[in-house]
């Protein structure tokens, strides 16, 4: 049984009924009082709701989100320096102690590391973080303060609160701005769509998989079951993970947040840079912009051997960031890991191409046959690199 406390966003039917609700006192707000109660306080109120009542850590929440608004602050006011590294290291203290703590064994812990475990460990913690990692680094030059209201609205919205869509503050903040505006029929139609398709994908299809082929799965230490449990895992994570950020698009819709999208069609991608622009669009957007791009120009100024291999390395330790932000334990980090493989083999099979003036690999094969083969394989190599993240292997 559902109790309070214990609600994380789309896992039970109270979590629903606290998002009616909340859509309920908007359109409340808007069509009855007239909008005569500002939006950015109509929304922070409805999220303290939650995050009192709903969430499994409400302290801890608030005073994580206290943390990185002071953090963020005092970096703005008296840290000058264009090198990011010691920003990005403080705002992602949080981070790196649940990410370490996480690895200990409960047998082993004392009593202030279990403490201090417990203190750490916050659903959506790692989401909550890089948000303010591309707010500081968005808005470290801009001029004012942003206020805490502000800031608290975009760190804590409900429905992206636990894994995303990642949004942009200044993205997020213009929606905020337009409060009532924002609700409308084009946006209650994008909402109801995303709803259905939300609902299906998490609700049906995803939980079919899991209850009627995945746990009935019989490890028998087979090639079969392995390959089974590869390609059935790989589905089910798609269906849960596309269908609650539909959700978390659906609801922020129907609240007048135009939350962006984070899936389309990824396993007709024909490589992995295009695969990241179709599977959780937003982190790769996210690690493209704060990590792989500094760690690029970094080795440029520096004039680190030639660009191929700066990008190469750029793009492998980005994936393996990935990979230990997922968390601290091997699986998590191989799979990052592969991922940087595929994206380095990919990026300097493009490179011999441009510099040959011919397809190294295809040569003069149809075009379309070339579209099918590379979906073939990058479909693969996905669900090998997701099964290594699945800790089945190891």
């Amino acid at each position: 049984m559902t109790t309070l406390h214990d609600t994380l966003p789309f896992t039970s039917g109270l979590f629903f009924q606290y998002m009616l609700i909340c859509i309920a006192v908007v359109f409340g707000v808007k069509y009855v009082l007239k909008g005569k109660l500002p939006y950015k306080y109509v929304l922070a109120f409805l999220t303290l709701v939650y995050i009192s009542l709903l969430f499994t850590k409400p302290f801890h929440l608030i005073g994580l989100i206290l943390y990185l608004y002071i953090a963020s602050l005092l970096l703005r006011k008296f840290y000058k320096n264009d090198n990011l590294v010691l920003p990005i290291l403080v705002l992602s203290v949080p981070i790196f102690l649940m990410k370490s703590l996480s690895v200990i064994p409960a047998t082993d812990e004392a009593t202030l590391l279990l403490t201090a475990k417990n203190i750490v460990q916050i659903a959506g913690l790692s989401y909550l973080v890089f948000k303010v990692i591309s707010f500081y680094i968005d808005e470290r030059r801009s001029k004012g303060v942003i206020s805490l209201i502000d800031f608290f609205n975009y760190t804590a919205f409900v429905p992206t609160l636990l894994i995303g869509p990642l949004d942009r503050f200044k993205r997020f903040n213009t929606n905020v701005q337009n409060g009532y505006d924002n609700i409308n029929k084009k946006m209650i139609g994008k909402g109801w769509n995303n709803l259905i398709l939300g609902l299906l994908y998490k609700f049906i299809i995803a939980e079919a998989i899991r209850r009627y082929v995945l746990v009935n799965l019989v490890d028998d230490g087979t090639l079969i079951y392995h390959l089974s449990y590869m390609y059935t895992y790989l589905l089910y994570l798609f269906f849960d993970f596309a269908g609650y950020s539909l959700l978390a698009m659906s609801f922020g819709n129907f609240l007048g947040i135009d939350v962006p999208y984070n899936f389309d069609k990824p396993f007709l991608a024909v490589n992995p840079k295009e695969f990241w622009k179709k599977w959780h669009k937003t982190l790769g957007d996210w690690l493209n912009d704060y990590f792989f791009k500094p760690i690029f120009k970094y080795l440029t100024t520096k004039k680190y051997k030639t660009s191929i291999t700066r990008q190469n390395i750029a793009l492998m330790l980005t994936f393996t960031l990935m990979g230990f932000w997922n968390g601290f334990e091997l699986h998590y980090i191989v799979s990052g890991m592969l991922f940087g493989l595929y994206s380095v083999i990919h990026n300097y099979y493009v490179y011999k191409c441009k510099r040959t003036k011919k397809d190294v690999v295809f040569g003069d094969m149809n075009s379309k046959m070339v579209r099918i083969i590379s979906i073939f394989i990058m479909f693969n190599a996905v669900a090998f690199a997701i099964y290594i993240f699945s800790g089945k292997l190891f």
